[in-house]
């Protein structure tokens, strides 16, 4: 689990919980909604990814990869949204989002896992595949190979400039299916993820089905997804760390709308 060290004067002094995140980021999304479906109080600093702010030298001193979100608990920072929801359930855990039962449990810790283990290769293959833009500024790409430790994060926002070829956006989608067969086969016995009782597991993947269904993925084979989705979209705590943050902008503009976000950025961001 990345429960970091830092020696930051800024960020040991910090009392309390402190978010840093973004409010389209899906992974920011799955931290936000335990945090409030546990009812703590927490501090909100948003890192604004399209003027780079998480490449910055403060934020690197957080979280040493340069993603969002990260978590900040009286001092200690805490990085990756799947380990910070088991960081966060095992420090507060109540209520809990942990089955009782062993199998249900096992289950529970695979699909976090899977979460964690497709994000570039599927989701973020997909979404930029499919915008067709790019995360980073080619000017900036010099000094993010130097400072990112991670190498497939560097190889693949270099993608995203030169173009995600076809058949990498291909392999995304059929992965997705493959994923999202499971889920429906799982959800079509159970009302949740891991079981009978929301889990951990829905808080990895609820925010995939928002971003998803926002940017065209067609989720009409699988209606048992679409209910347990539904289902949880009725959640106050959906509503606080998701929809109130989303842009109310329609569907059918949002694809749009981020490849010019992503043209602007590359081209006229200072």
């Amino acid at each position: 689990m990345p429960v970091l060290k830092t020696d930051a004067p800024e960020v040991l002094k910090l009392e309390g919980l402190h978010l840093y995140h973004a409010n389209l980021s899906n992974c920011s999304m799955r931290v936000r909604m335990l945090l409030d479906e546990k009812g703590l109080e927490w501090s909100s600093h948003l890192v604004d990814l399209g003027r780079q702010e998480n490449l910055k030298d403060w934020y690197f001193r957080i979280n040493p990869k340069g993603l969002v979100p990260a978590l900040v608990d009286n001092g200690i920072p805490v990085t990756e949204s799947n380990d910070i929801l088991f960081y966060l359930e095992k420090k507060f855990p109540q209520p809990s989002f942990t089955p009782g039962n062993p199998d249900e449990c096992e289950s529970m810790h695979e699909w976090v896992d899977l979460a964690s283990r497709i994000h570039v290769k599927a989701i973020k293959t997909y979404v930029y595949g499919s915008i067709g833009g790019a995360t980073k500024r080619r000017s900036d790409m010099a000094r993010y190979a130097e400072i990112e430790p991670d190498k497939e994060l560097v190889a693949f926002h270099q993608k995203t400039l030169d173009g995600i070829p076809k058949e990498e956006v291909a392999a995304a989608v059929a992965l997705l299916k493959s994923v999202f067969a499971r889920m429906e086969a799982r959800l079509s016995k159970h009302e949740y993820l891991a079981g009978e009782q929301m889990s951990l597991a829905d808080f990895a993947w609820v925010p995939q089905h928002v971003l998803l269904s926002r940017i065209g993925f067609d989720f009409s084979p699988y209606p048992c997804i679409e209910a347990w989705a539904h289902r949880i979209s009725k959640r106050p705590a959906f509503k606080t760390a998701i929809t109130d943050r989303l842009p109310t902008i329609p569907m059918w503009l949002m694809m749009p709308v981020m490849k010019f976000s992503s043209w602007w950025r590359e081209r006229f961001s200072g």
